[in-house]
């Protein structure tokens, strides 16, 4: 085994501002400290006497590799450790473990440097090079080339291996001023440039010089560098994933995302899962409005941080709080609201003084309509940036579309007319025409819950907009034209609830149900998009008596702003499509509303069914494929007595392939009960297990599937379901986990709980 001793060996020249946090870093493991100095003139060798350095002076004549090799001439320990004074070596143990415990076969070890850059908004970027800065103290091992010296050619002549290491060398070269950086990069050019003279064939130089102008905003000329590197191909293939995606990331800055995603792509061949190709291509597709795909990518290389290997190709970081602004505004772009408000909070959760974060806020309040919770994120941004002109021009969209007057000191204006500046907390959306019999009674149920009421009248001829107005209602006319959401969603328009609660005038809030909606709103996550309410209703047997039905519905939801939030379909509308599209939880709650529009004639109820039949062929006209149309063609036909045409269109919505979870566990559920019906209780069973597979936290198809297992003589099993049954309709109150089911009837689930038990079906 070798014997251990480490020479840190440097060249250094007026670096008494970073000399000897350096030194101090590395001073427990080096047995000696070897600094070339090449001319300085402030306290730099002062400081390096300090730690008893073997300090050797050298005129500099622009050659890195000269000044590197006279230090290594004089390093007297079997292995060398190369640092520059802006550097600070994080983890010395691993270097004192390594060379304690080195093989005879290894001659190099590469080090993790990793160079952070701050940028203007305040975030920093950060890359990780492995360079070669850890090897053998032997004669045959010098360094190459002016500038980005290498010593890595000459053990590899030696025969030796190299090895990577998770050593890391923090590198703050590039936390200086734009003046010092820029000088910098132009002295690098220049030495590059001379060393390209004697060496014009070497692709690694001018993949450096690529950088380097890039770094100066050359583009164009870095540009020539990149394409004459990649179409000679690499003399150093360990490069070759860098150049292209440092190639890749020039292509962005001169607006040709085709060439970045080829070329980060390219790199991604050689070595998957990297950092830097799965950020550009994040930044492609963004840019080409692939939202989906910019928010995988970005995700991708935020993961790849932890687990990428330490060698063959530079490791790309930017702030964590950057990349949360980036996938929060694909989520933005995507409208998923929610999952972006989170994104952007945990930017701020990591830097409270990125503004980004606040902006992206904003933008979400603002199409949310939550103007004053905008101007707030945006007033914490101009804390932080008083004089960023975005922010105040984004200031002043929130006020102008949120109807605010500000003077020219800043100060608001009184508002004219009833102008409301904050949002109200519930808002009562309705669509009503010829309802003076049933309105009083609706409004009277909710005036003292909610804080507005908009209210549409498509057509109607009797008192109702005078009623309507008597409770303050804001009423729109607007003509009717067969289409239930259009005239839903005018309503919606013109809501400014936090929350929505929709209803019909044959409908009344519950009596115990109001006391506490209020503190429930209030109380709730932000994660919840709506509250399933139980609808309950008396329909009218052909025995005359009235069977009490009762069904889940949202009919109380948080108001994400139209068109965000919109009703879709003619008729049996629907609003949770867009509430699922943006992410928002469905909660059930203790909310009762009683509908009595099914306890009329059957001379009325048959109108209303030939109706709402006529509008949803209108409707598969039109959209021939909409499966939730068809479901409920099949309930629409059922009510008209046509159940063979009711099986076959409620067959149809579930092969349609594009059902919600909910509906489609109700459709089949539907089909269990009408194959029951006819007696068919191998396949009404398949169906109410197939509801339960969507949807397993429901009781009418576990009632269906218990009554279909008994008929079919699987007593035990049935026993199992109908206790099941019983049990989730007292701990739920019978409320159904479908959006469409009806409600059961205890004294019928007992029935059946009896012929389990009893084994015999009477």
């Amino acid at each position: 085994m070798r014997k251990p001793g480490l020479s840190v060996c440097m060249i250094v020249k007026n670096e008494e501002s970073n000399l000897a946090q350096c030194l101090d870093s590395v001073k427990d493991i080096a047995a000696e400290i070897i600094i070339v100095d090449t001319g300085s003139t402030d306290n730099s060798i002062k400081i390096a006497q300090n730690y008893k350095a073997n300090i050797i002076h050298y005129q500099w004549d622009d050659d890195f590799s000269a000044a590197r090799n006279i230090s290594l001439e004089a390093a007297k320990q079997p292995y060398i450790l190369i640092i520059d004074a802006d550097e600070r070596l994080m983890n010395p143990l691993v270097v004192d473990s390594i060379i304690r415990n080195a093989d005879d076969k290894t001659g190099l070890w590469l080090v993790n440097v990793v160079s952070n850059a701050a940028k203007p908004d305040g975030t920093e970027e950060s890359y990780t090079a492995n360079l070669p800065r850890l090897f053998l103290n032997s004669e045959r091992f010098k360094f190459e080339g002016i500038i980005h010296e290498q010593v890595t050619s000459s053990v590899i002549k030696a025969g030796f291996g190299i090895k990577p290491t998770n050593i890391v060398i923090k590198h703050s070269g590039y936390s200086i001023s734009p003046d010092r950086l820029k000088q910098k990069f132009e002295r690098n050019l220049k030495l590059i440039n001379k060393a390209l003279i004697s060496e014009n064939e070497n692709t690694y130089l001018l993949y450096q010089k690529g950088r380097t102008l890039m770094s100066l905003n050359r583009l164009k000329e870095s540009e020539d560098c990149f394409s004459t590197v990649l179409e000679k191909g690499m003399d150093r293939p360990d490069i070759l994933p860098m150049a292209l995606n440092w190639s890749a990331s020039l292509a962005l800055k001169m607006n040709d995302p085709a060439l970045a995603e080829k070329r980060a792509k390219a790199a991604l061949n050689i070595v998957p899962d990297q950092s830097y190709s799965w950020f550009i291509l994040g930044e492609v597709y963004f840019m080409a409005q692939k939202f989906d795909d910019a928010y995988l990518s970005y995700g991708i290389m935020e993961k790849s941080l932890d687990k990428f290997p330490t060698a063959r190709v530079d490791i790309f970081r930017t702030s964590p709080e950057m990349i949360a602004f980036k996938k929060g505004k694909c989520l933005l772009k995507l409208g998923k609201y929610l999952d972006a408000v989170k994104e952007f909070e945990r930017g701020i959760t990591i830097n409270k003084k990125y503004i980004h974060n606040l902006v992206g806020l904003a933008n979400v309040s603002l199409i949310l309509k939550k103007f004053n919770q905008a101007r707030n994120f945006l007033g914490k941004a101009l804390e932080i940036e008083p004089a960023n002109r975005e922010i105040l021009s984004f200031l002043e969209v929130v006020n102008r579309q949120s109807g605010l007057k500000i003077s020219k000191s800043g100060k608001e204006m009184p508002q004219e007319g009833n102008v409301k500046k904050d949002k109200s907390l519930i808002s009562l959306s309705m669509i009503v025409k010829n309802e003076e019999e049933m309105l009083p009674d609706c409004l009277e149920s909710v005036k003292e819950i909610v804080d507005e009421m908009i209210i549409v009248d498509t057509g109607s001829t009797d008192k109702t907009i005078e009623i309507a107005k008597s409770y303050g209602a804001n009423v729109i006319e607007m003509e009717w034209e067969n289409d239930f959401s259009k005239a839903r969603n005018e309503s919606l328009k013109n809501c400014t609830g936090d929350w929505i609660l929709y209803l019909d005038a044959d409908e009344r809030l519950g009596s115990e149900s109001g006391d506490n909606i209020r503190y429930m709103l209030e109380h709730s996550s932000e994660e919840t998009g709506a509250y399933i309410c139980t609808i309950e209703s008396e329909h009218l047997q052909v025995d005359g008596r009235y069977n009490l039905h009762r069904g889940g519905y949202p009919r109380l939801f948080r108001n994400y702003g139209y068109p965000v939030i919109k009703f879709s379909g003619k008729v049996h509308e629907q609003i949770t499509p867009s509430i699922n599209d943006v992410g928002g939880k469905f909660l059930t709650s203790d909310i009762v509303i009683e509908h009595l529009g099914y306890k009329v004639s059957r001379e009325v109820m048959e109108a209303k069914v030939k109706r709402n039949y006529k509008l949803l062929m209108e409707h598969v006209k039109a959209d021939p494929l909409n499966g939730y149309a068809w479901f409920q063609i099949g309930q629409t036909l059922a009510q008209m007595a046509l159940f063979k045409e009711a099986e076959e269109a409620i067959k149809f919505a579930l092969q349609s392939g594009n059902l919600s979870k909910s509906v489609y566990a109700s459709a089949a559920s539907t089909l269990s009960q009408m194959l029951g019906s006819k007696k068919q209780f191998s396949d009404a069973l398949h169906w109410a297990e197939e509801s339960l597979k969507t949807v397993p936290d429901q009781i009418y198809a576990l009632n269906l599937r218990a009554f279909s297992l008994v008929y079919l003589g699987r007593f035990e099993e049935a026993e199992t379901d109908f206790r099941q049954v019983l049990k989730k309709m007292d701990e739920k109150k019978g409320v159904p986990m479908t959006a469409y089911d009806v409600g059961l009837d205890k004294n019928i689930v007992n029935k059946g709980l009896e012929w389990a038990i009893n084994k015999k079906v009477i």
